[in-house]
């Protein structure tokens, strides 16, 4: 078969699923109700992935720490039987060594003198062999002084000819300070009936007694008792438990062919320096638990493989993917129920869009419940008669659009040919020397020119209290000493961008209504500053007579609408200015505020922020 033919099959092999997954790709894509039940699906099974990761990791964890815990306290009660087996070695070492038996036996091996069989002989029938009926797994009882005179009691095995405790390599070692010492052999000293020599694994209890320790009490014991301890605990399987000593060789183990070999040097270096713990081997995951055995320099240890601990966590991983999977089609079910709840009224909803779409805007729509999506329809509802209230008035914006185009046009008509006029009468007030004229025509021309400039609607705080006092200019060479004003200005608020032209015509109006209600002495405050909420705020007061109830009623429902209700673009008055603000903020914080001053006169707050 060629490369093609392979090419050919292989397409045609995958085209087979993809066509019938294709189906479904298109309805899924389609639908709003199959997608909402994905992502809930989706929610729902990398909740219960996270939830079984890290349940079966910490019970993992969990398990491995109870497991440690379990074993040491286990392992301590064996090294409790172990000590208590070690002291009656002990014990039965100083009943020797303090019997005058023995000190009978020590003082005639000096000479070494025949009779000191007899003392041993005593020894023999009133300690060492009711001992040894208790403990079968003694060898031998040996006693040796350094005069070179030796006796010793065997059980199953011999003695090799020719062997004196002399020459063990330990000999010279043992302190006679020292309680007794635990020496580990496998040793070739013992004969069988037919003097053939036998290798075994023993363990030496060795004990210096006497003036300067001249005797040596020797006790050879199999280390299987004490295996058997060991043995004794449940520690499954394949865990194993076994004894090392102080140089790190294994003194006690269940298998023969381990006996004084090396521990691991990686195990080994982390039992070194404490008494008892317990660690976890890096790669095998065994764990290990060891303590140290009273009144030796040796150490129990027990090894418990990952397999013994994995059981447990396997039986809990496959509890936690059933109970995963059942509670996921169950969800999945919920699910789909739900879903369907909620996709069938959103598709009803859709389909009155579509309506709304073709022009049928005057069809309400009726969504049972009282959910959000009722709430959505009742919305809906709101909006389309809002819809039918903005195309009716759509037609008289358009009318005042076309009415605001023409009046700027004539008011850039209307400003050439009011600044050429003051031009002139600037001229004549130069000639005649009549400068509150000049002053007059200068400010107004400057103030022309700043509210006629259309291109820029944005200035800085400087540029309002300039054109603001221009027209306080004006105002004070028309009305003479009947007019005087006061104005603070925060100079760190000079910078601040605002609207053009609303600080003006606040003054404006507050010059206007006094003079108009035959104020004699008109005073004015004007304060520019920043308020404690962070914004830029402007108090206009004056002492005229202030508004009377009903004005200052209309006014203030006039300014609550005035993004509303304002449709008069041919005036710059207080309606006009939080027309502005609101629109240029977009919030109900900035704005106008009016009202009667507790000494007198009325009052303007103006605030918007900085």
């Amino acid at each position: 078969m060629d490369t093609n033919t392979v090419k050919k099959t292989c397409k045609a092999r995958l085209a087979r699923p993809i066509s019938l997954l294709e189906p479904l790709w298109s309805r899924w894509k389609t639908s709003f109700k199959w997608k909402l039940v994905s992502i809930f699906v989706l929610v729902v099974f990398a909740n219960l992935l996270l939830i079984g990761i890290f349940t079966v990791r910490e019970t993992s964890s969990k398990i491995q720490q109870d497991d440690m815990q379990f074993s040491s306290l286990i392992l301590k009660q064996a090294n409790l039987n172990l000590v208590r087996y070690l002291q009656e070695y002990e014990r039965f070492l100083f009943t020797l060594g303090s019997s005058e038996q023995l000190q009978s036996w020590s003082n005639l091996s000096i000479g070494r003198k025949p009779e000191s069989v007899v003392p041993f002989y005593v020894l023999e029938s009133d300690y060492i062999k009711p001992f040894t009926n208790t403990h079968p797994e003694l060898l031998s009882v040996m006693l040796y002084h350094v005069s070179g005179n030796q006796a010793y009691f065997t059980t199953d095995a011999g003695i090799r000819p020719g062997y004196t405790m002399g020459q063990e390599p330990w000999f010279n070692q043992i302190n006679p300070m020292q309680k007794v010492t635990y020496l580990s052999d496998i040793t070739s000293n013992y004969v069988d009936s037919a003097l053939n020599p036998m290798r075994l694994p023993i363990v030496s209890i060795v004990k210096r007694v006497g003036f300067n320790g001249v005797t040596y009490i020797k006790i050879d014991i199999k280390p299987d008792l004490m295996q058997s301890i060991l043995n004794e605990i449940n520690i499954g399987k394949s865990g194993v438990g076994f004894i090392i000593n102080s140089s790190g060789l294994i003194v006690a183990h269940p298998q023969r062919d381990k006996l004084l070999t090396p521990l691991d040097h990686s195990i080994r270096s982390r039992m070194k320096d404490t008494p008892g713990g317990s660690f976890i081997i890096p790669g095998s995951n065994e764990i290990v638990v060891y303590q140290s055995i009273e009144g030796t320099d040796w150490k129990s240890v027990i090894v418990i493989p990952y397999v013994e601990v994995a059981g447990s966590v396997v039986d809990i991983r496959r509890i936690i993917i059933s109970t995963a999977a059942i509670c996921m089609v169950l969800s999945v079910l919920f699910i789909i129920f739900v879903s369907s709840s909620i996709t069938r009224r959103i598709s009803k909803l859709k389909q009155f869009m579509k309506q709304t779409g073709r022009g049928q805007i005057d069809v309400p729509i009726t969504i049972e419940g009282e959910d959000e999506i009722s709430t959505l329809a009742q919305s809906y509802n709101v909006m389309l008669s809002d819809l039918q209230q903005h195309i009716k008035r759509l037609s008289e914006s358009k009318l005042a659009e076309q009415q605001a185009v023409l009046f700027s046009l004539q008011s850039q008509i209307d400003s050439h040919f009011l600044y050429n006029t003051l031009e002139i009468i600037n001229s004549m007030a130069t000639q005649i020397r009549h400068y509150e004229i000049e002053s007059i025509t200068i400010s107004l021309a400057h103030m022309f020119r700043y509210t006629a400039n259309y291109r820029h609607t944005d200035v800085t705080v400087r540029d309002e209290v300039q054109h603001l006092k221009r027209y306080l200019q004006i105002i004070q060479i028309r009305y003479g000493d009947a007019f005087d004003y006061t104005l603070q200005v925060d100079e760190a608020c000079l910078d601040t961008p605002c609207l053009k032209v609303i600080l003006q015509p606040i003054a404006e109006n507050a010059v206007r209504h006094g003079f108009e209600k035959n104020v004699k002495q008109l005073s004015l405050s004007i304060v520019v500053q920043r308020t404690e909420q962070g914004t830029l705020g402007v108090i206009v007061t004056d002492n005229g007579a202030g508004f009377t109830e009903q004005r200052l009623q209309d006014l203030r429902d006039q300014l609550a609408h005035a993004e509303s209700d304002y449709t008069d673009f041919q005036r710059i008055g207080l309606l006009n200015i939080q027309y502005r603000l609101r629109m240029r903020y977009h919030a109900a914080g900035p704005g106008i505020e009016i009202g009667n001053s507790p000494q007198g006169g009325a009052f303007v707050h103006m605030q918007f922020p900085l």
